[in-house]
């Protein structure tokens, strides 16, 4: 067995032997240009939320540097993942063999090469200037990715944003060999607004604007790089998502958002993927429970604020005074007592645009600068988040044996959560969220998953529940 340096309490890492790695390289056309079988090690990770990435080393050649271009694709077999070559490094030392380095990003990362920011309006896009978007995260991130890459009409093609053979889907529209019976996100995200320039409130003196309550929810103001939002819009539902290639249709890029797989104890509709010396595909583990830094309840610092002048005369705030501060704190959990254990939360961060208002005479609504209500309940949900951080630790790190009876993409997926346990019947559920490919000369082929454990995602997403 192989034993993998990066072993994480909170990540836990298990490693496999596998079959030399197979490397084509395409061009910017998808036609196929090489097949590599001189590298000197390669890493290869595969990620559920995010961009993956590769290193690759192969001898420096002249022949080399003619065939690894950049914007060029790398591909492997058993995944529908490309990645892009985006650096190459040449490294000379004349005493010895030169070396060439190639490095780069999975295709999720062509998300960063758009912005949410409008075109003039004569262009015909009136992307970011008035669009507003409610509904759930996979629609909304499907609705702007193919705005932002021109994919909704005919007259799209001519466009500079046009990216030929690239579109975003729903799952249930995916080609099973991508779709793989993985379910989608469907948390509803409430009110989005893609871009908050331009006056969006009347700061008159004029005491007709009341308080107005918009589905409870704060709107999301959208601006900037696309991969940064999706990244963010996604992390809201714990939602992965993912561009991968399928060379037999000729739309052969499909982005969509996705759910992981429950394949634990808890659930009934299909066989649980179990991590455990039971069944000799786990060598080795270490199992982990603290209360060192546990805490029940979290109290905030104040926050202070400043009412806009002219605003307070309309006696929509809490008094009468330009200058306030409020603070707030967290449920309590646990018992009374000694078992009460407090915390604080110093300087929360509060967005102070994200009051929703409307005005009694004209009915003209807009985004207020400052909202009390909406402070008081930002403070508390950052409180509950603060609480979640410091609940009692119970996690586990180990490493597979190896041989195992699970095959990555046909057994389990990223993304989905698995079952780990000791012989001592402590066990704990989590998500595999890397796949990482490593081969060189010294070590050989090692292929395995990165798990995070429940208990430690829980930490910063309370409430999390898995289906």
């Amino acid at each position: 067995m192989i034993r993998i340096s990066r072993t994480y309490i909170s990540q836990p890492t298990f490693s496999f032997r596998g079959c030399d790695v197979y490397l084509a390289v395409f061009d910017e056309a998808m036609v196929l240009q090489h097949i590599c079988e001189d590298y000197k090690s390669i890493i290869w990770t595969e990620r559920f939320h995010g961009f993956g990435d590769f290193k690759l080393t192969v001898p420096g050649t002249l022949e080399n540097l003619r065939i690894y271009q950049l914007d060029y694709y790398l591909y492997t077999k058993g995944t529908n993942k490309l990645m892009i070559i985006e650096q190459v490094e040449l490294n000379t030392e004349y005493s010895k063999q030169s070396l060439l380095t190639i490095s780069g990003r999975s295709l999720e990362s062509i998300l960063d090469r758009r912005v949410m920011h409008p075109y003039p309006i004569w262009d015909g896009t009136r992307l970011c200037m008035h669009e507003r978007t409610k509904g759930k995260v996979k629609d909304v991130i499907k609705h702007y990715t193919n705005l932002l890459f021109k994919q909704r009409d005919s007259l799209d093609a001519n466009h500079e944003r046009h990216v030929m053979g690239f579109g975003w889907y729903s799952v249930d529209e995916l080609p099973d060999g991508i779709r793989k019976s993985r379910p989608v996100s469907s948390m509803d995200i409430g009110n989005i607004k893609v871009n908050a320039n331009g006056s969006v409130r009347n700061m008159t003196q004029n005491a007709g604007f009341t308080h107005s309550s918009y589905d409870d929810v704060d709107p999301y103001i959208m601006e900037g790089s696309w991969y940064k939002l999706v990244q963010e819009l996604t992390d809201l539902t714990m939602s992965g998502w993912a561009i991968e290639y399928n060379g037999e249709d000729p739309y052969y890029w499909y982005g969509y958002t996705y759910n992981g797989v429950n394949r634990t104890f808890g659930q009934g509709e299909r066989p649980p993927v179990v991590f455990s010396p039971k069944y000799d595909n786990l060598s080795k583990a270490t199992y982990f429970k603290s209360k060192v830094s546990s805490r029940t309840k979290i109290f905030s610092g104040a926050v202070k604020f400043t009412v806009p002048t002219k605003l307070t005369f309309s006696g929509e705030y809490l008094d009468n005074n330009g200058d306030s501060a409020m603070q707030n704190n967290s449920v309590t959990v646990g018992t009374r007592g000694l078992g009460l254990r407090e915390g604080y939360l110093q300087s929360p961060s509060i967005e102070h645009t994200n009051g929703y208002m409307t005005s009694t005479e004209s009915g003209t609504k807009g985004v207020a600068s400052i909202d009390p209500e909406s402070i008081y309940r930002q403070i508390a949900e950052q409180c509950n988040t603060e609480l979640w951080k410091h609940m009692p630790i119970e996690m586990f790190s180990g490493e597979a044996a190896q041989q195992s009876m699970y095959v990555y993409n046909e057994d389990f997926f990223l993304g989905d959560f698995v079952q780990i346990q000791n012989e001592f019947g402590q066990q704990d559920i989590a998500r595999v969220t890397e796949y990482i490919r490593t081969s060189s000369d010294s070590e050989g082929d090692v292929f395995y998953p990165t798990f995070q454990s429940l208990s430690d995602i829980q930490k910063s997403k309370p409430g999390l529940n898995i289906t």
